[in-house]
């Protein structure tokens, strides 16, 4: 007599040759290569009956990694959990933290090929500008800062393809100024990766825990740069988790 298996299968679009990572309750599960369309598949087996939380999320080939998509998932003794339509945001990347005035800002990223990928930028109003990325996936897009008034920005990126559209990926900061400084390797670090191995878990929380109100922490865990770790820096581990 053949045991019936009891799984979860995971279905979607990413980038072309991207690596896929899934996370079962907020600890590594599984890894795959998304082929060169963008599409992947996942699956696992020896599962118990019972409620999860999946989630899964995309790095590109610079190392870039998209924001985490979560699914609360019901998985039955003896059936597979079908998950499907999976669309992960594009990746987002700016090549200067601080931009003069009136020069250009270059952002870019990867997503699925030939997509139509919008990019908002927030201010008084917020910008939305459309690009279409390119058969590898590849978008960019020159951002002249002219209309732009001094101070704070965020921008993040959204992909469509016919049938299809995903939601906004994580927001990425630069400042409108007087000069223009570059992104450094530093700048690039994923915010909330405290201890350097590109990853947001546990380890990070507790190093971050450990200065929760304590004075003097170290700049690398007050992520807020507020001179202090309070929840608000909790609250960015727990935005960054990868597992």
């Amino acid at each position: 007599m053949v045991t019936p298996v009891t799984s979860a299968a995971f279905f979607g679009r990413a980038y072309p040759q991207s690596t896929i990572t899934l996370l079962k309750d907020a600890q590594f599960a599984a890894t795959t290569i998304a082929g060169a369309d963008a599409n992947f598949q996942l699956s696992l087996t020896n599962l118990s009956g019972g409620n999860y939380i999946f989630s899964i999320y995309a790095e590109d080939n610079k190392g870039n990694r998209s924001s985490l998509l979560t699914f609360p998932t019901s998985v039955i003794v003896g059936a597979t959990a079908q998950v499907s339509g999976i669309f992960i945001p594009p990746t987002i990347a700016i090549d200067k933290r601080e931009v003069k005035q009136g020069d250009d800002i270059v952002i870019s990223g990867r997503s699925v090929p030939n997509g139509e990928i919008t990019i908002a930028v927030n201010s008084e109003t917020e910008f939305l500008n459309k690009v279409t990325a390119d058969a590898t996936g590849a978008y960019f897009y020159n951002l002249n800062t002219t209309a732009l008034k001094k101070g704070q920005y965020f921008t993040k990126s959204q992909a469509a393809i016919v049938g299809g559209i995903s939601s906004f990926g994580k927001a990425i900061g630069f400042s409108v100024g007087d000069k223009n400084l570059v992104m450094s390797s530093s700048d690039n670090a994923m915010k909330g990766d405290v201890n350097g191995d590109r990853r947001v878990n546990l380890v990070d929380f507790s190093i971050v825990a450990y200065w929760h109100k304590r004075s003097g922490p170290p700049v690398k865990v007050d992520l807020n740069g507020d001179g202090a770790v309070t929840l608000a820096d909790l609250s960015i581990v727990a935005f960054y988790w990868t597992g």
